[in-house]
């Protein structure tokens, strides 16, 4: 292949992105009129908010070579706590988002030592880990579903620009401060670097142990203020945490087509496969009564995406 050339995949996964969102959307209209009214694009754009931070976190832990299961666990946590000590007059606001935020670093700080430190596997470390903040969780809040009555939490229910609510906005700062930290810091770089060889980042010198760490810490930093969003509308939230969270999350990464070569490009791409997530959401839960539909299309959904992405790459690599 002649050097400086595009690949022809990349244009076939830019035509497939743009055939996905015009059918998603054409889709959507044929199926319910109802889509495009106010309520449902706000409630959209609130899916696609706590979508994406939480992508954007299993990003990060990603591009090491891991994997994060406990996100969704993770904020499910940091949102209990804060309305935990909000409701029981304990302190403010404020001070309640920094503990609620505190506690998904805290988990994410457990993950990265076990992982790097005792050598476990990312997969068990963090399922045990999930299972622990959801069940610290359950008991914080005695097993109730959350409502976001209080109205201390105004802000995070508020919509801005007619359609734009708060929490994409902050969505959107998140993604903007990702793509600068991993583009032009140190820091960053070195993430990636351990991503793509354990071995030779070792032998350069690198922390290994040091970068696993911060990344898990980071992931769960951002699953924290992932909670966030929870508050903005917890009738979505319940939704998500019962409808296989986790494997969403996996999923945005996929059509978004993140991958190590994405480099910090990535957080754009994992951000639009939230919103084609959060699309399918509402099609789905207007469209359905019972909750265990939305359970099998996504699942029906992961395992074309990997085939075709598998398809794909056979074909990149004979290429």
């Amino acid at each position: 292949m002649v050097k400086g050339r595009k690949k022809p995949l990349s244009i076939y996964k830019i035509a497939g992105n743009i055939v996905l969102a015009v059918a998603l959307l054409i889709g959507a209209y044929l199926a319910n009129n109802y889509f495009y009214t106010y309520p449902v694009i706000v409630s959209v754009f609130k899916g696609a908010a706590l979508l994406s931070v939480l992508a954007m976190a299993e990003v990060i832990v990603l591009a090491t070579g891991g994997i994060d299961l406990s996100l969704a666990s993770v904020s499910l946590l940091s949102s209990s706590t804060i309305f935990y000590l909000v409701e029981t007059q304990v302190m403010g606001v404020v001070p309640a988002v920094l503990i609620g935020i505190a506690a998904g670093a805290l988990i994410g700080l457990i993950n990265g030592v076990f992982i790097s430190k005792i050598g476990l596997m990312p997969v068990i470390t963090t399922m045990g880990t999930g299972l622990l903040a959801r069940g610290i969780s359950g008991a914080i809040t005695n097993n109730i579903v959350i409502f976001d009555t209080r109205p201390e939490f105004e802000f995070f229910k508020s919509v801005s620009a007619f359609v734009i609510p708060t929490s994409l906005i902050i969505a959107l700062f998140i993604m903007l401060c990702c793509f600068l930290l991993f583009r032009y810091t140190v820091a960053g770089r070195q993430v990636f670097a351990v991503g793509g060889s354990e071995r030779s980042s070792q032998l350069s010198g690198l922390n290994i142990d040091r970068i696993k760490i911060f990344s898990y810490t980071g992931a769960g930093l951002l699953a924290g203020i992932g909670s966030l969003m929870v508050l903005a509308d917890s009738a979505i939230a319940a939704r998500f945490y019962g409808g296989g969270a986790d494997v969403q999350i996996l999923l945005a990464a996929i059509i978004g087509s993140v991958s190590l070569f994405s480099g910090a490009k990535m957080f754009f791409r994992v951000c639009v496969g939230a919103g084609v997530i959060a699309v399918v959401n509402r099609l789905i839960y207007g469209l359905f009564v019972f909750n265990y539909m939305g359970a099998i299309i996504i699942a029906v959904v992961l395992l074309l995406l990997i085939a075709i992405r598998k398809s794909l790459f056979k074909r990149e690599n004979k290429s």
